[in-house]
């Protein structure tokens, strides 16, 4: 009697099944997408105004709406104007890029390597683009675009190293995510000591490329990444129906047309802008790329269409949560974001992999 595929086991009977046959209809998938947007609006709206200057919606309105040259309600006061628009605006939106540049990211490496544990920190595509963006900042300038650029050069390198070792053998996905942790280990010592090492002003502290923060978003870093992750976003989108047929496996999807090689190096591209971008602006956080994809799956089904939108908007709303509270539950003194991801994905993980292992002795 042959094994049931863990991969199936973990992910789910729905992940396989054509779209029609995931009992989730199309209405209520579209109430699910408008209702993630409405989320995405709510938690940027309570993390504009909550802090440790309070700034209620009417100043909000009037700082933005003066900044946009609209000028609508009463003056503002200095105070709001220079905290929302210099420090809190930026960060809450780059942390909704970062969300959504994770969930993305999270959606293509499950669906590429077929595996339910994929996750950008676990894999260590990661620590890779930290370590690109460090060596970057070092040889160039510790400024947003050598720290993105690098970034995704990492990514990509890590990316097609595991591409290889997932193609050359035939292992189980606890097997993949530790060789991603070992090698992840060691490109976060790495990173260490080249950021030990050179101590040169301006490169962010070793926490900073470990535990993630979005203490320092600029308008400049947000209008560095923001395009990059747009374009990742795009060419991971562009992949969404062959991953759909290659989660039949890829003999199958071969035999259907689907050049399997073209769309794992379009889909890992796009994984690497988003995670290069990430990381180069905002660190390593990690289990946001492993959390989201699986929740929203349950959510509007295996579609990758509707689980890449659906993450999207879901990994934009999680970080951008996480992050209102990793700045706000301990204040004045700020948590890394990375802790707070993790304190929620870390169990999600356990379960998710003492799962997968149960159904690969089955």
């Amino acid at each position: 009697m042959s094994r049931p595929d863990p991969t199936t086991e973990a992910f789910g009977d729905t992940h396989l099944a054509p779209e029609h046959l995931t009992g989730i209809p199309i209405g209520r998938r579209r109430t699910v997408l408008i209702a993630l947007a409405v989320g995405v609006v709510a938690v940027a709206a309570i993390s504009l105004a909550v802090g440790a200057v309070a700034i209620s919606p009417s100043e909000i309105i009037a700082v933005v709406s003066r900044r946009a040259g609209i000028g609508l309600g009463a003056e503002p006061s200095s105070q709001a104007d220079a905290v929302l628009w210099g420090i809190r605006l930026p960060r809450v939106l780059l942390g909704l890029a970062v969300g959504t540049a994770l969930a993305v990211a999270g959606t293509a490496l499950q669906g590429v390597f077929r595996n339910p544990l994929a996750d950008p920190q676990l894999l260590a595509i990661g620590p890779g683009a930290a370590l690109g963006a460090v060596l970057s900042m070092l040889i160039l300038e510790p400024t947003p675009f050598p720290a993105v650029a690098g970034g995704a050069i990492g990514a990509l390198a890590t990316a097609a190293v595991l591409e290889r070792i997932a193609a050359r053998s035939d292992r189980d996905p606890s097997h993949l995510v530790l060789i991603g942790v070992a090698l992840g280990a060691v490109l976060t010592a790495v990173v260490g000591l080249a950021v030990l090492a050179a101590d040169r002003a301006g490169v962010p502290s070793v926490d900073f490329w470990i535990l993630g923060s979005l203490a320092g978003a600029t308008w400049r870093a947000l209008a560095v990444a923001t395009p990059v992750i747009a374009i990742g976003v795009a060419l991971v989108a562009s992949s969404a129906r062959a991953l759909d047929l290659m989660a039949l496996g890829e003999s199958e999807a071969r035999h259907l047309g689907v050049d399997v090689d073209a769309v794992a190096r379009r889909t890992l591209a796009g994984t690497a802008l988003v995670v290069g971008a990430a990381v180069g602006v905002a660190g390593v956080i990690g289990f946001v790329g492993l959390l989201i994809p699986h929740v929203m799956r349950r959510w509007v089904g295996s579609s990758h269409a509707w689980v890449i939108a659906a993450s999207a908007l879901g990994g934009a709303i999680f970080l951008a949560a996480a992050d209102l509270l990793a700045r706000t539950v301990a204040s004045p003194v700020e948590i890394p974001v990375g802790l707070v991801t993790t304190v929620v994905g870390g169990p999600f993980f356990l379960w998710l992999l003492a799962r997968s292992q149960r159904g690969s002795m089955s």
